[in-house]
């Protein structure tokens, strides 16, 4: 409220006196010494009134003893409205006694009314119109000082800090309350020594604190500012990160006399950006994979193609008889070859996005082994490896899925013998230890550096080597035996002596209690079969290869290019089975099944889906359809041979 009048505003005094040739003479004497005023003049109870509920008034001048009240009731009114504004008392009525209580209720001066005090009042008003400013102006810088203060609390705490400062000439650090925690001490004020601080500093990142550290101190520093993250070992065992800035106060001459600053703890920002960091590296190295990957890729299918293409043009040719049937080996061995590769691709695909299915029975590991073997014989005795079997004499019983624990030693043998020079030695095993089977398969090959044995289990992990040359395949092998082995409850390792010392691959897998189940006798096929059987498939080289194949087995066959003309060929022949593609033109295979099951003749014909389409959901809607067999592409000629003679036999 109050206005300094060295500012250029007016001083606004009010006169409260109920004589007026007294507010007259005191008003002649403050004009004579007051450039700048406003005078409001206060003869009665009303005009007293209006003037504390008008306010804008910076001093109060008062008689003691008025018609209507006294000057010390004046006195209270004025403090409990404006308790900033000076009032003086100008009185010839009053005394010791009332200028000391008046004094005590915030009196700021007491003058005696005689002629030649008249001229002490413009001096009385302006001092203690001063003194007031000067009240309020402490009291706003002190409120301004405390509630940067509080704001600054608030900001620490928020922000999880602390604050610390530095006395270089007592070499100690007086450290707030909540820098305590951080060194795993106590949650108080703590005054330690810099060789106290320093033992808690981690080594390898000493030297660097302390240049930044001697850089803030020097003397001729260009920016006193200090920064600096490190790690220190709490009192409490603990590590942490903290990171601390602060500046140092400089003298006029000479080295800092203080350093303050601020500490907070940061270990979770730095393992945030650690972790980002190594995503960031697992991301490069995916990325640089998966580029490795569609290039192997790409060579691993252009090479059987190629091959098979070649064939192919020389069955169109008139070539001799030896010439043809080792075309026809080609293609049968490159078809295999490429069914190998789609085979890994879509099995890694079900196994990360969980969409595998196990048939889970108890099975000897033996028999499992053997089973393996006989698939990849020909793979070893055309490289001259021998090949070795430790498997014990009592049966090792697991709870598995057959064809998947078939696959897994398959890919586990394979790989011993693509990775061992010819003529090398493979030897598998098989024994108990506690609970678990532990099946080790060893080989003499080219073996894995030391940073690279768990790598072997990731996938893709061949692409790397396999741009520049190598060993056949796409190197996810090893991945889906890693997890088709954790899909059972066990467990795959890797271990080799390095380069060209062989490489040793150990699963472990949980044993049961319960009887393996009795091998299923194979049933070799019968005689020739004269069954009526239509092949629908859009790919018209596929049906008519297939019609053919069909045809050497003894089926009477014919083919349709799409849905609309298996349906017209069906309702003219009535067919006993239906080879269908789900993917045709005109109409599906789907809505054909629907269709012939709709049919009286329809309900005996046995429906076999041939399909590229092979997810769970798939398997579902043709069973919905009315297909009896669910076949996946490629199917190799034996298999879908088997398959439809068990399905004519049902």
């Amino acid at each position: 409220m109050l206005e300094d009048p060295k500012s250029g505003a007016p001083l606004r005094l009010i006169l409260i006196d109920d004589n007026p040739d007294d507010r007259a003479l005191v008003e002649r004497e403050l004009r004579l010494r007051i450039a700048e005023l406003e005078v409001r003049h206060v003869p009665d109870a009303a005009a007293l009134e209006a003037a504390l509920a008008q306010g804008a008034f910076d001093v109060a001048v008062t008689d003691y003893r008025l018609r209507w009240t006294l000057g010390t009731e004046v006195l209270r009114a004025i403090k409990a409205h404006y308790p900033d504004v000076p009032v003086v008392m100008f009185t010839g009525s009053g005394n010791e006694e009332v200028a000391v209580q008046a004094m005590k209720d915030g009196l700021d001066d007491y003058i005696t009314k005689t002629p030649k005090h008249y001229p002490r009042v413009p001096y009385a008003v302006l001092a203690c119109f001063e003194r007031a400013s000067n009240r309020v102006r402490l009291r706003e810088a002190l409120e301004r000082e405390s509630l940067a203060k509080a704001r600054l609390e608030v900001a620490l705490r928020s922000a999880g800090m602390g604050t610390w400062q530095f006395l270089p000439a007592a070499a100690r650090f007086s450290l707030s309350p909540e820098v305590g925690p951080m060194l795993g001490r106590q949650a108080a004020a703590l005054e330690l020594t810099a060789q106290e601080l320093q033992a808690q500093v981690d080594p390898q990142d000493l030297e660097a604190l302390r240049q930044a550290w001697d850089a803030a101190l020097a003397a001729d520093a260009a920016d006193p500012a200090f920064s600096a993250e490190f790690r220190v070992h709490g009192a409490d065992g603990l590590t942490r990160w903290l990171g601390v800035s602060g500046a140092a106060v400089q003298a006029e001459a000479g080295p800092p006399r203080l350093l303050i600053g601020t500490a907070r703890d940061v270990s979770a920002a730095v393992a945030a950006r650690e972790e980002q960091r190594r995503q960031q590296r697992e991301l490069e190295l995916a990325n640089r994979q998966k580029t490795e990957f569609l290039s192997v890729l790409a060579h691993e299918l252009r090479n059987p193609m190629a091959a098979i293409g070649y064939s192919a043009g020389m069955l169109a040719r008139h070539a001799p008889p030896e010439t043809v049937m080792r075309a026809r080996e080609v293609i049968g061995r490159q078809s295999a070859h490429m069914k190998k590769l789609l085979d890994d691709l879509l099995d890694l695909s079900r196994i990360t996005h969980q969409r595998i299915e196990l048939a889970m029975v108890p099975l000897d590991l033996r028999r499992v082994i053997e089973h393996s073997f006989d698939s990849v014989r020909p793979v070893m005795e055309t490289l001259g490896h021998v090949a070795s079997f430790d498997l014990g004499q009592a049966p090792l019983t697991v709870l598995g899925d057959e064809v998947r624990l078939t696959q897994v030693m398959s890919n586990l043998l394979q790989n011993a013998a693509k990775f061992t020079p010819p003529g090398g030695r493979i030897d598998v095993s098989a024994t108990v230890e506690g609970a678990m089977a532990v099946v080790t398969v060893a080989d003499n090959g080219v073996g894995i550096p030391a940073d690279q044995l768990e790598r072997v289990f990731e996938m893709f992990s061949q692409a790397e080597s396999k741009v520049s040359g190598g060993t056949p395949g796409l190197g996810i092998g090893l991945a889906v035996v890693r997890r088709l082995v954790e899909l059972h409850g066990g467990a795959a390792r890797a271990d080799s002596g390095g380069p060209g010392s062989g490489t040793r691959i150990r699963l472990t897998l949980p044993l049961t209690q319960a009887l393996p189940a009795h091998d299923a006798e194979y049933e070799k096929p019968g005689g020739p079969m004269r069954a009526r059987l239509l092949v629908a498939d859009d790919n018209a080289d596929a049906a008519e290869l297939l019609a053919d194949l069909l045809r050497l087995e003894g089926y009477e066959v014919k083919v349709a290019y799409d849905g609309k003309q298996a349906i017209e060929i069906a309702t003219a022949w009535r067919p006993e089975l239906m080879v269908l593609d789900v993917g045709m033109p005109h109409r599906s295979g789907h809505d054909v099944a629907r269709w012939v099951r709709a049919q009286a003749w329809g309900r005996e014909v046995r429906l076999a889906a041939l399909t590229g389409w092979g997810q769970r959901e798939d398997k579902a809607a043709s069973a919905d359809a009315g297909f009896d067999l669910h076949l996946v592409k490629p199917v190799a000629p034996e298999e879908i041979v088997a398959a439809l003679r068990r399905l004519a036999d049902a």
